[in-house]
């Protein structure tokens, strides 16, 4: 299984976090790639949200994207989270309506060792979340983010960048397979901090989440949901005070048209 771990040369949090990989994780030099064991690191000019069909492009099985993050209160924030457009439009890459590959146990490992690490290394001012499924590149290949920053101020350093580069390495490491309380996730904020706590707990794993924001979304959308978690998703996980009530209704009769459980959180 060839597993990546895509660089945008564009990006300096990505070098940054390239650099720790290559000095720290003893990933060697191949040819224009560097690798470790089933690991590859590749690197690209562009910008990640704007790479489509990477995942085809390099013929790997999943991909891994470490990335600046711009938050517009200026929280500083570790991030992970899956790719996809709900809507009919792509603003920052992707495209109308698609949701990429991804999976839900690459965003567990992701998102249990960015809080790992943030507690063992005692770092205060610093929030662990997910984020809910968007923006672009499209790719048929499992694929997640994972992110730092800030405002435009905020100072990564080294630390930030280390943080980074151990979670991307243990979600690219992900063994990918069937397993129980495989999740997707309705309602709630851009941040979804309900469903961060539960992913953290260990309760669920969860793959693409629908915000709030997004709603209402058609059948067809709930359809790729399901189809775009490589683990099979049985459960479908609401964020009961999450959603406006006059989109509840529909949306739980998509959900049971397509035989998920449905679970109230």
């Amino acid at each position: 299984m060839r597993r990546s771990i895509v660089i945008s040369r564009a990006d300096p949090i990505s070098i940054g976090v390239a650099e720790i990989l290559i000095e720290s994780f003893d990933f060697k030099p191949n040819y224009q790639i560097y690798r470790r064991g089933e690991v590859e690191i590749h690197f690209i000019e562009m910008k990640h949200i704007y790479a489509e069909e990477i995942g085809e492009k390099l013929g790997v099985d999943l991909v891994v994207f470490p990335s600046s993050h711009k938050s517009e209160k200026g929280i500083q924030a570790f991030l992970t989270h899956p790719v996809g457009n709900w809507k009919d439009e792509a603003l920052y890459g992707g495209r109308p309506r698609k949701l990429s590959m991804t999976s839900a146990l690459m965003l567990t490992n992701s998102l249990q060792t960015l809080m790992s690490e943030v507690d063992r290394l005692g770092m205060k001012g610093w929030d662990v979340r997910l984020e809910v499924t968007h923006h672009g590149p499209y790719t048929s290949v499992p694929s997640i983010f994972i992110e730092v920053g800030g405002s435009d101020t905020s100072t990564i350093t080294r630390r930030e960048l280390e943080v980074v580069a151990t979670a991307s390495l243990r979600a690219a490491e992900t063994e990918i397979h069937n397993t129980d309380k495989i999740a997707l996730g309705f309602g709630g904020g851009h941040y979804a901090p309900t469903f961060t706590k539960l992913v953290v707990e260990g309760l669920y794993n969860i793959g693409h989440i629908c915000p709030k924001y997004a709603l209402p979304i058609d059948e067809e959308m709930v359809k790729q949901a399901i189809e775009k978690v490589v683990e099979k998703p049985k459960l479908a996980l609401i964020d009961w005070k999450g959603i406006p009530s006059q989109h509840r209704t529909e949306l739980i009769s998509i959900i049971e048209k397509h035989g998920l459980e449905l679970v109230k959180v």
